[in-house]
């Protein structure tokens, strides 16, 4: 299933908008636009989607999704149900990188917001007390007008930025163009080794030494910064990279398997089932893509 991009209808005489939808249910679909945008949910419940990951949204939901990451809020089936009486509204804030400009986002104040962004690619889920209070200021935006629009756009974002009650939703298999490390110039080349090579085997030696460390001093080099094992990460980019393929719906399960580094079927069917609780085939259907063979 390919995602539709979706032009949106802005109001060409500000760089930021922002919307207040109340609807019987969202009827956009899975879609993607190079604006950045900050989703509320008022009212409604459904499924989230956003790029390779799916959960069930409930109200209170706020996310922030970046450029070009496909996503799409779908209501459950009651909300199409004949005679419902069931309500999906939302808030929605949309702006492109670029109103701050190059200059701007280097500036050492707005370090938090320059990486928030970055991770914003993967799409952000935020949860607890960050959650209401960043929803509060979603709320007051409706009203700024002016220049207050935008220093209340930064204020938000730094609101975002600085909370730790957050989670990243796309996995790094899908979204492989997203860096967010310290330490950006060794880890970049392990990071751009593990997505030229994850079709195949990589052996630790092979990794480590383009890291120019030992094997054991490269396993706590990496879990200090992913918090994850070499293996766990690498499963976890192998893994994205065949949701990928599923949504897309080009290719067989045996072929996509295959494609995404695993040496034979049966391992990818269990490593996918231990990732997202789904066989290949029900996380398939979820997205709407189907493929006739093979399916398991």
């Amino acid at each position: 299933m390919r995602p539709l991009f979706q032009e949106l209808p802005f109001n060409r005489a500000g760089s930021v908008n922002v919307y207040k939808e109340e609807l019987p249910a969202f009827i956009v679909p899975w879609h993607y636009h190079p604006e950045i945008e900050i989703m509320y949910i008022m009212e409604g419940t459904g499924t989230r989607f956003v790029g390779d990951h799916v959960e069930p949204y409930e109200e209170g939901d706020l996310c922030i999704i970046g450029p070009n990451l496909p996503h799409e809020w779908r209501n459950d089936d009651a909300f199409f149900q004949k005679g419902s009486n069931l309500k999906a509204s939302c808030f929605c804030v949309f702006f492109q990188q670029e109103i701050f400009g190059h200059t701007m986002l280097d500036m050492p104040e707005m370090e938090n917001i320059r990486h928030l962004l970055l991770r914003s690619e993967r799409g952000i889920k935020f949860s607890g007390t960050s959650r209401e209070r960043i929803a509060k200021l979603v709320k007051e935006y409706v009203f700024e007008k002016g220049a207050g629009r935008i220093a209340k756009l930064i204020t938000l974002l730094e609101a975002m930025a600085t909370s730790e009650e957050f989670e990243l939703l796309a996995s790094v298999g899908y979204c492989n163009n997203t860096i967010d490390s310290g330490d950006s110039g060794r880890f970049e080349a392990i990071y751009g080794y593990i997505m030229k090579n994850f079709s195949r085997p990589i052996r630790l030696e092979e990794v480590s030494s383009v890291a120019g460390l030992t094997p054991n001093a490269f396993c706590r080099y990496f879990r200090e910064r992913t918090k994850k094992t070499f293996v766990q990460y690498l499963n976890d980019v192998r893994i994205g990279h065949a949701k990928k393929l599923l949504i897309e719906g080009k290719l067989t399960i045996s072929t996509l398997s295959m494609e995404s580094g695993f040496n034979n079927l049966s391992n990818f069917i269990d490593q996918f089932k231990r990732s997202t609780k789904m066989l290949p085939s029900e996380y398939q259907r979820k997205f709407g893509a189907t493929h006739t063979r093979d399916l398991v």
